[in-house]
Order: C-alpha cells, then structure tokens, then sequence
C-alpha cells in the first residue's frame, strides 16, 4: 500500500469529520480548525491517519488527535505519522512541541520526546481541556524542544 502524508485543504473537512467520528473522538472543532491537520491518505484516497498541530502559545505547539486505520496501518506508519507531524510543527516555528499519550510510550522517547511533569506546563497548556482531561486519567505529556540548527 502507498501513502502520502499531506497537509489538509478544506476538501478535507467532511471525510476528516467522518473519520474521526468512527474513532469516537469528537469532532465538532474540525469546521473551524481543519487548517491544523495532516492526514495520510491510502491507496484509494481514503484517510487512514490524522494529526492536529494545535497552536498553545507563541512557540508551543501540541500534537493532537493523532487517529490511525488499524486495519491499514502499522506501528512504524505511526512513528512515521509522529516524525511528520514533528517537522510540520518544526516548519511552524515551534519551538517546543508537546504530544499526549495514554500509556508511557517507547516511541516517543526514540524521537526525542521526554515525559513532562504537570508542574512544569504552562497555564495555556493546562487550561486545554482535552489535557486537562488526560492528566486526570493520568495520561502522559512527552515535550520535544527545537533540536539546534532546525
């Protein structure tokens, strides 16, 4: 199966809606912020993953929503996905990057991500509901700074 990893264009919006929905997640923020997805089309076009690069504070951008085809996708298309995601926000001009897991994660931490203690995120990052959420279920923040010369 080939792949391309892309950034959304409006077009997106409805099959973006419709993918996330068949993961449970919600989907009502994707009409106003679809600009912040990249997807992963499949052989036929179709979606099979998803990542939003939601914008905290000026130079903090945060990984979110990263949604994949199990069936299409294996755990090295989704380091891929990871690796992407990363050089968009690097793109972007982020200077810190922040992604949300729900278990302690290997992966992560071969990219060059390390576990963020709450303590240490700030306000804007702690008022996002949806981390607010995944550190009351004890989820983890890993944090990725800008590697020199990027």
């Amino acid at each position: 199966m080939s792949m391309i990893i892309r950034e959304a264009v409006e077009a997106d919006v409805l099959p973006l809606q419709h993918f996330i929905s068949k993961a449970g997640v919600p989907q009502d923020f994707i009409l106003r912020d679809w600009k912040l997805f990249i997807i992963a089309e499949g052989d036929q076009r179709e979606i099979i993953a998803t990542a939003a690069l939601q914008p905290v504070t000026e130079g903090e951008t945060l990984i979110r929503s990263v949604i994949v085809d199990a069936d299409k996708v294996n755990g090295s298309f989704v380091l891929k996905m990871l690796e992407t995601a990363l050089q968009y926000a690097w793109q972007k001009e982020a200077d810190v990057v922040y992604v949300m897991a729900t278990q302690a994660s290997d992966m992560l931490e071969k990219l060059g991500f390390s576990k963020v203690p709450q303590e240490e995120l700030s306000e804007d990052m702690q008022q996002i509901p949806e981390v607010a959420k995944y550190l009351d279920k004890r989820g983890y923040l890993y944090r990725q700074h800008r590697p020199v010369g990027k």
